[in-house]
């Protein structure tokens, strides 16, 4: 007790998160939390510190949903290649059935409209992706 007594200070020792990139720090101390962080965690690699508090940064977000379209689409891209190339094959070995030159076309679409997903109004988050061939 000092000269003035008692004083009551508020307890945030534990962890803390950085209002810069969300890191967990040790807080040992009593009093209030100290400037640049703050004990509410980042909810997301998506969220940035403002003065409100973790909001979504919308250009994060439009990254990351951009990753994930191309992740997609070149997956299916691979898938497209595996069944163009022995179709491609039976034609420029004269050996295609009409069914098999049909099927290249329809694979060939396929590739090409993936293609062409970034142009899309709704791209990246509305994706009307195309349907593969059977």
């Amino acid at each position: 007790m000092g000269e003035k007594g008692w004083e009551l200070l508020p307890d945030f020792r534990g962890t803390l998160f950085s209002k810069v990139d969300g890191a967990e720090v040790l807080h040992e101390a009593f009093g209030p939390v100290p400037e640049g962080l703050t004990d509410v965690p980042r909810p997301s690699a998506l969220h940035v510190w403002s003065n409100s508090g973790w909001v979504v940064d919308a250009d994060l977000a439009a990254a990351e949903a951009i990753a994930k379209a191309m992740v997609e689409r070149d997956g299916s891209l691979a898938l497209a290649a595996i069944r163009i190339a022995p179709l491609a094959d039976a034609v420029d070995l004269g050996d295609a059935s009409d069914e098999d030159v049909a099927s290249l076309k329809q694979w060939k679409q396929y590739r090409v409209a993936l293609n062409r997903i970034e142009q899309q109004a709704g791209f990246p988050l509305n994706i009307e992706w195309p349907v593969a061939p059977s």
